[in-house]
């Protein structure tokens, strides 16, 4: 099952498999009501589970105030990849400029080229909505029982359809048994990835399945 996100104030939109978190992070007390009824949802309502709700708040909450901190516009927070299939990962989403270093190229119009000029230590590699930029970084842990666990951070540049900015793409995704599955599934989330005209762009079904900031789908 995959759902079409919308983000950045209606000027994006991402098809996501599974459920995820739309966490809002333009204001703080938005945030914080979401996060508690997330937090109820998802942790439940026994008082015997007061503590991990409360743990789960505080650490979600830091999370989106940090994403925010940097300037993020958008985080969206993965629950499940299948139903009942826990799937802990997460995206965090800016806009950025072009770096100095790439900008004769772009005037030439070689994408790509400023892509790699841009971001020298990163693969680029042609998507649905052009060349786009992706620099993968891992680190592993072994477990006590001998089991190796991977965490893979990953970072997409895609440049704007006009080219005059870049929508960076920071991916989490904590203990997994292998990078390349999950990275080609990112791969094709960035892929997915919708840019519209801005709030209100679009209607008819397709706009009305994109979710708000604040929803879970």
């Amino acid at each position: 099952m995959t759902r079409a996100v919308g983000a950045a104030g209606g000027r994006l939109r991402f098809v996501l498999p599974g459920t995820w978190a739309n966490v809002p992070l333009d204001d703080a007390e938005v945030t914080a009501r979401f996060v508690k009824q997330f937090v109820r949802r998802q942790v439940g309502r026994a008082d015997r589970l007061a503590r991990a709700r409360r743990e789960a708040a505080t650490e979600l909450t830091r999370n989106a105030a940090d994403a925010a901190a940097l300037g993020a516009h958008t985080y969206l927070m993965s629950l499940e990849l299948l139903p009942g299939v826990p799937f802990p990962a997460a995206i965090v989403v800016f806009d950025e400029g072009w770096p100095d270093a790439a900008r004769a190229t772009l005037e030439r119009g070689d994408v790509a080229q400023a892509l790699r000029e841009a971001y020298p230590a990163a693969e680029v590699a042609p998507q649905r909505n052009g060349p786009v930029a992706r620099g993968v970084e891992m680190t592993r842990a072994t477990t006590d029982s001998g089991q190796e666990l991977v965490t893979m951070r990953l970072e997409y540049h895609v440049p704007y359809p006009d080219r005059s900015r870049l929508l960076m793409a920071r991916v989490n995704v904590p203990n997994i048994p292998a990078a390349e599955p999950f990275a080609t599934l990112f791969d094709e989330i960035i892929d997915s990835v919708t840019f519209t005209d801005g709030p209100g762009a679009g209607h008819g079904p397709a706009a009305a399945e994109a979710a708000a900031a604040g929803s879970v789908r």
